[in-house]
């Protein structure tokens, strides 16, 4: 079961959003409030749709990591989105959630129209070191641990918010106990650059000045993988401007989607 939220009235045409690894639909709520700024007065017809990908959020846990792969990921929101018919929508991806929303667009091109991609996975993957792999299996018995990974992606994190302990740290200690290291071995080797050439969306690769997690080069490149590929730089933010400034998050998006 995939779990998803819908939020209507806010955009003039529906837009898709997809997480990172270790996170959920909870990461774009700091979002919302400038969503609904933009809407104010207005009388618009299109939905904000969240939904969290298996192991993370209130999603079904996958059975093993057989069933942690980024195809069939995209799989399943695309189904999920032919369901919902509120389509074509635009799409908006996280991390992880970029390589998704990028793979989404290769397999059923007809049921999208733009995309932003923010501070994505590359089209090769990624590969971490072995330190990693051990850290998230101690992370399943070390919520310290969780909040320390998790919090080094975010630039200028405040470790003590409520935010941030109630929901960034709550929800990656829960799908590190479902998915732990798999969506890191899924990434591993991976390439998908033959998928992405055939897409012909316009899509803007965001990228913050200071990621400290994913390079900025893998970003340009996926960029120029897209026969109308964009790239940008966010000045000043890092991995994830969706939570570090959803303002600049949200205006930079509209802007480009609608």
């Amino acid at each position: 079961m995939i779990h998803h939220e819908i939020v209507d009235g806010l955009v003039p045409e529906s837009v898709f959003f997809i997480h990172g690894n270790l996170a959920s639909n909870r990461w774009w709520y700091p979002a919302q409030e400038f969503w609904e700024k933009h809407a104010a007065g207005k009388s618009y017809s299109g939905s904000l749709i969240y939904a969290e990908f298996r192991g993370c959020g209130k999603s079904a846990a996958p059975k093993d990591s057989s069933e942690v792969d980024m195809h069939l990921f995209a799989e399943d929101f695309i189904a999920l989105l032919k369901n919902l018919n509120k389509g074509p929508y635009h799409l908006v991806g996280h991390s992880t959630g970029g390589l998704i929303a990028a793979l989404m667009l290769s397999k059923a091109p007809t049921l999208f129209k733009k995309a932003v991609l923010l501070d994505p996975v590359g089209a090769q993957g990624v590969t971490f070191d072995a330190s990693m792999i051990t850290a998230f299996e101690q992370m399943k018995q070390d919520r310290a641990l969780t909040a320390a990974v998790i919090g080094s992606t975010i630039h200028n994190n405040n470790p003590q918010s409520q935010y941030f302990q109630e929901v960034v740290v709550a929800d990656a200690y829960k799908a590190v106990q479902t998915i732990g290291h798999w969506v890191l071995k899924a990434l591993d080797g991976l390439d998908v650059r033959e998928d992405l050439k055939s897409v012909e969306h316009e899509v803007l690769v965001l990228h913050g000045e200071h990621d400290k997690l994913l390079s900025e080069g893998d970003s340009q490149a996926l960029a120029a993988l897209f026969s109308r590929g964009k790239f940008a730089q966010i000045p000043d933010l890092g991995h994830c401007p969706n939570i570090e400034n959803p303002e600049t998050f949200v205006n930079i998006t509209r802007s480009y989607l609608f």
